[in-house]
């Protein structure tokens, strides 16, 4: 994955089946009471940001916790389906198991769902799409986030990805740097 400029992501605030464990992949289950004060807590640290451009993940989790962030920032806010978390299948709904940590390694695919490469090409070309020029903030998942993780050296990793922590990626010849704010 090619990324020039410096980036923001955020991963959305939690969600009601993050808080029971749940598995959602592109199930759209809403943001807990929660995860909306970690989205307006985000957004308040992403204000002072220079951020003109945010594209996000058109689920409702990512989607509330983007306008959030326009609305702090005041920039311009777009939506991409190749952004939207890994289709977990069957599995999508079911209580979080063990082969979460197989799907994110490769090594299993979930019946009827989208296997880790196909998954993660989608992402990576979606997240380099959406770069292309500065102070752009992507508002998506942690699967993303593991999946940029797999396409550069990210330093630190930050997986599995807290829910609204809002990071600064300075892309880097050997490596990209990762800075949480706040």
């Amino acid at each position: 994955m090619k990324i020039g400029h410096r980036f923001w992501f955020l991963r959305h605030g939690e969600t009601t089946w993050n808080a029971i464990g749940k598995t959602q992949g592109q199930l759209d289950a809403p943001l807990s009471d929660l995860g909306r004060a970690q989205a307006a807590e985000a957004a308040r640290l992403l204000a002072s940001e220079p951020i003109s451009r945010i594209v996000a993940s058109p689920l409702s989790r990512a989607r509330h916790t983007a306008e959030a962030a326009a609305e702090a920032t005041g920039a311009a806010l777009d939506f991409d389906p190749d952004l939207m978390e890994c289709h977990l299948g069957d599995l999508q709904g079911q209580p979080r198991g063990e082969f979460v940590r197989e799907y994110f390694e490769g090594t299993w695919s979930p019946p009827g769902g989208e296997p880790y490469p196909v998954f993660a090409a989608r992402v990576r070309a979606a997240m380099a799409r959406a770069v292309t020029g500065p102070g752009v903030l992507i508002v998506a998942h942690g699967g993303l986030w593991h999946a940029a993780c797999g396409a550069a050296p990210i330093a630190p990793k930050l997986w599995p990805m807290p829910n609204a922590l809002p990071i600064r990626v300075t892309p880097g010849p050997a490596e990209w740097r990762a800075e949480p704010l706040g």
